[in-house]
């Protein structure tokens, strides 16, 4: 019986070690190098777009609900201002503000970010684009359907039509059970359901911080 017992013990701690095992060499696996300023390149301040809306045309099976997209850039747009709020190098242009810009008859990312460099008078600018926005249905612990959120975005350097930072965050919020690798990030969400704006201010944060331009130490 006591050979049972040590046998069934041994069994249990080999599994909780290959449980810590996956999910340590997850987290190794999610560091990503931070990258360097680039040294020729100088940046007078840096003007944040609003953010924009592109749905994906392949690479997801999820629905992609045009309303919550809507929704989603303007908490996307209010992150931003929170997230630079004590900035003085960064400025904001305004949806009025763009569409006031003068348009060409061929517009693209680049010809937008130097009209809002001019009219912003900074070298920099800062464009997000959302790609996908769901809300999360049901409460903190029992939730039906997860959060789900996708961006990108890129920093440029309009004189020398340089990106200097650019990211893609892209997460449905999974349960333990469902995916041990999200043991890490349900720990720090306390083991709850979090909401899509919680999911993209811990996106923007995350990729954010893998840019010296956009971060700064201390913050």
């Amino acid at each position: 019986m006591k050979g049972v017992q040590k046998h069934m013990m041994l069994a249990v701690a080999g599994v909780f070690l290959m449980v810590f095992l996956m999910i340590g060499g997850c987290s190794s696996k999610k560091k990503q190098t931070v990258i360097m300023k680039n040294p020729d390149i100088t940046l007078s301040c840096i003007g944040v777009l609003p953010v924009s809306i592109k749905v994906d045309q392949a690479g997801t099976d999820q629905q992609v609900n045009g309303k919550d997209l809507q929704d989603g850039a303007l908490v996307m747009d209010n992150l931003l201002q929170k997230e630079f709020m004590a900035r003085d190098d960064v400025r904001f242009i305004s949806p009025a503000q763009m569409n006031g810009l003068a348009k060409d008859d061929i517009e693209d990312s680049l010809a937008t970010a130097q009209k809002a460099a001019d009219f912003l008078s900074c070298n920099g600018i800062l464009q997000v684009t959302l790609h996908r926005y769901r809300q999360r249905v049901g409460g903190k612990y029992t939730a039906s359907v997860p959060a789900s959120v996708a961006f990108s975005y890129k920093l440029i350097d309009v004189n020398s039509k340089t990106v200097l930072c650019s990211g893609r965050f892209d997460e449905t919020q999974q349960s333990v059970m469902a995916n041990l690798y999200t043991f890490n990030s349900a720990r720090k969400r306390g083991f709850t359901w979090i909401t899509a704006e919680e999911l993209a201010r811990e996106g923007l944060e995350e990729k954010f911080h893998q840019c010296p331009y956009l971060y700064e130490p201390g913050e």
